[in-house]
């Protein structure tokens, strides 16, 4: 076809007019104007999306509880929904699918479930800047022999592997002169079952938290040792923020720990007008919910190298991860300082 005839039979197929011009530029305009107000709804739409924090019910996530009781989220112009779990599993598989922005974990499971990746961040500490703040007790089951800590070498201790359980007990045996081979453990995944086996003598001892831990002492248990009196912290829970909230919403996770800081200091100052929400959103047994300590939660802080690097060493040394530093993991900037 000759450039003539190519013109001739475009000027008939399409004739590029003046008019023809006005009204491809009035539909770029209407598109563009549309394109300019759907990218507007779509930041209006994040910037109105709540902050969504998954929990479990345990004493951990009280003070997100009175923030939103005294609505203190509500003070700092964000809106925060928290999301109770039942299972760190269904947490977990809720953070993997950015259905939850954040959550309540603990820096060994943050640890396992990013792996340097850069899915998430550890942010603050929740819980276990002292070792006061500890909830986690080896118990022996009521009918053993087993009655002071050197009694446990060679002990078959139910535990669930891989997790700050086992962690914790081993620091704690290591703190009172056990050796790696004198150290034994049987795996109990589940807490509940754990609980039930040692107060049925299935097996001679077990690591659990609180209040499982005080649940099993009304039973019958004994307590051998705790974490709670330990010369160092040994177990921690810490705030875990998915990277990309961290970048993208930075003024509103300012804002959140704002708002946990205050949920923090009415709990330090009068915990006794918390105590039916401590009982209730930490699962405290009636018979246990008078006498159980409100804990003094420390105030949202980074989590600190000291506290970071026996975990990694330690998850180095089990083959479960490679080293990671602590840039990779720990974000300090959290709070918009």
């Amino acid at each position: 076809m000759y450039p003539s005839t190519w013109v001739n039979r475009l000027k008939t197929e399409w004739p590029y007019t003046v008019e023809s011009k006005k009204t491809l530029l009035t539909t770029a305009m209407k598109q563009g104007l549309i394109i300019l107000c759907y990218l507007f709804y779509a930041a209006c739409a994040q910037a109105g999306m709540p902050l969504k924090i998954g929990v479990l019910l345990i004493e951990d996530a009280v003070p997100l509880y009175v923030a939103e009781q005294e609505a203190f989220f509500a003070g700092e112009n964000i809106e925060v929904e928290l999301i109770p779990f039942l299972s760190a599993l269904e947490r977990d598989s809720a953070l993997a699918a950015a259905a939850i922005d954040g959550a309540i974990t603990d820096p060994m499971g943050a640890i396992l479930f990013d792996k340097g990746r850069g899915m998430l961040k550890i942010t603050s500490l929740a819980l276990g800047k002292t070792s006061s703040e500890g909830i986690f007790a080896v118990l022996a089951s009521p009918k053993s022999s087993i009655k002071e800590v050197g009694d446990l070498k060679n002990v078959a201790i139910a535990i669930s592997n891989a997790t700050i359980i086992e962690y914790v007990t081993e620091r704690l045996l290591e703190n009172h002169g056990f050796t790696s081979e004198e150290i034994k453990t049987i795996e109990v995944k589940k807490m509940p079952i754990r609980m039930q086996m040692l107060l049925s003598d299935s097996v001679d001892a077990a690591t659990l938290p609180e209040p499982l831990a005080s649940i099993a002492v009304a039973g019958g248990a004994r307590l051998i040792v705790s974490d709670a009196v330990s010369k160092e912290s040994l177990s921690q829970t810490v705030m875990v923020f998915r990277t990309k909230v961290l970048d993208e919403r930075k003024n509103e996770v300012a804002a959140f720990f704002r708002a946990l800081q205050k949920g923090i200091s009415a709990i330090n100052t009068q915990p006794e007008t918390y105590r039916e929400l401590f009982v209730e959103k930490g699962r405290i047994p009636p018979f246990l919910a008078r006498e159980y300590v409100i804990p003094q939660y420390p105030h949202p802080e980074p989590f600190s190298r000291s506290l970071y690097d026996p975990v990694v060493q330690w998850l180095v040394e089990k083959k479960l991860v490679e080293p990671l530093p602590y840039e990779t993991m720990v974000s300090t900037d959290f709070r918009g300082e």
